[in-house]
């Protein structure tokens, strides 16, 4: 009986100890503007956009990262808090919003796709670096419809990366928006240039 007693608070004391891992976190970032919010009804400009696709080993809600030049670790405990190509494309409207510029998911268009303008952004690389910090690199894609064509009108590459301020998943998730803010920057001047 004793025998019994001790080896069940064993089997109680090991459940206990494996039950206690790291809780799992979950991050998200926006793009906000500190001016006041412009009047979509006055927007300078309407614009589509197209989903944003990730391609390779970030086209999931893990955190990456590379851990030397062949090497990619997924994460076990931090994860986006959806997946990141829902949370770039809000991140993307937020942004363009805040810009002045009237945006529309293009799943959510209308018959008068020929009237309005279409971003596309792909992305290859959306992860933390051993020595670059946050890097993101890919191509956007501005394309005007006409009947069932779509005529490229303007392209760029873009390779970001952002040293992290600290150690850790928090500093990569603020280096992330830093790259994706800077992205959107460029994506607005150039928008810029059909307003006219």
């Amino acid at each position: 009986m004793k025998l019994t007693t001790i080896v069940g608070l064993f089997c109680l004391l090991l459940v206990g100890c494996s039950s206690q891992v790291d809780s799992h976190k979950y991050y998200k970032f926006t793009l906000e503007n500190d001016g006041p919010s412009p009047n979509t009804l006055e927007a300078k400009q309407r614009l589509y956009i197209d989903t944003i696709s990730i391609l390779g080993a970030a086209n999931q809600q893990a955190l990456v990262q590379y851990t030397d030049t062949s090497r990619v670790n997924i994460a076990n405990f931090h994860y986006w808090a959806e997946h990141p190509e829902n949370m770039l494309a809000q991140a993307t409207q937020s942004y363009l919003s805040n810009e002045g510029i009237y945006t529309i998911p293009l799943s959510y268009a209308g018959d008068d796709l020929n009237r309005y303008m279409t971003l596309k952004i792909v992305v290859r690389e959306f992860a933390g670096h051993f020595t670059e910090g946050a890097i993101l690199k890919g191509n956007w894609y501005l394309y005007q419809h006409q009947k069932r064509n779509k005529i490229l009108l303007s392209s760029s590459s873009f390779s970001l990366s952002n040293t992290l301020d600290n150690d850790g998943f928090d500093a990569l998730v603020i280096a992330h928006r830093k790259n994706w803010q800077s992205l959107m920057e460029d994506v607005s001047s150039h928008l810029e240039q059909f307003d006219k």
